[in-house]
């Protein structure tokens, strides 16, 4: 039985690095969510000695939608989640990337590799990967007979 590499590596779905600066409203921020198809946006951090941010579509919908909020008035600053959670070792197991969301409260984490972005993972990368790991081993299992 063999078992597909279900490391961080090969988990990270999103190598684009959509971002919007923190002074922005979530009005734009919801726009270039739609342009890029994008689920997060990464904020940029505003010196050397800061952190990244992120904001979500999640973030979006529970802290301005649902609470009535102007998306016009709402700066990606007030509703962003900050410091980013950032994993940087790519041979991480899948089972550690969990782990690291379940201890964050997050469903996306930012990967770096050498201090530049990689990529995101998300929940839903960790959930397909056990899928496609698991749909893998059945057919390796099963013995395939071709007849002419």
């Amino acid at each position: 039985m063999t078992d597909i590499d279900r490391t961080l590596r090969n988990i990270v779905k999103d190598f684009r690095m959509p971002s919007i600066d923190a002074k922005s409203s979530v009005a734009d921020a919801i726009c270039k969510m739609v342009q890029e198809e994008a689920y997060a946006l990464l904020v940029p951090r505003q010196g050397p000695h800061d952190a990244y941010g992120i904001v979500t579509k999640r973030d979006i919908i529970y802290k301005v939608i649902a609470e009535e909020k102007d998306p016009k008035k709402v700066k990606v600053e007030e509703i962003m989640s900050k410091p980013l959670v950032i994993l940087t070792n790519l041979d991480l197991d899948i089972r550690w990337v969990a782990k690291a969301m379940y201890d964050s409260n997050v469903s996306l984490i930012a990967v770096f590799e050498g201090g530049d972005f990689y990529g995101f993972v998300t929940s839903k990368c960790i959930v397909e990967a056990i899928y496609y790991s698991e749909k893998r081993n059945r057919l390796n299992d099963q013995a395939l007979y071709v007849s002419c």
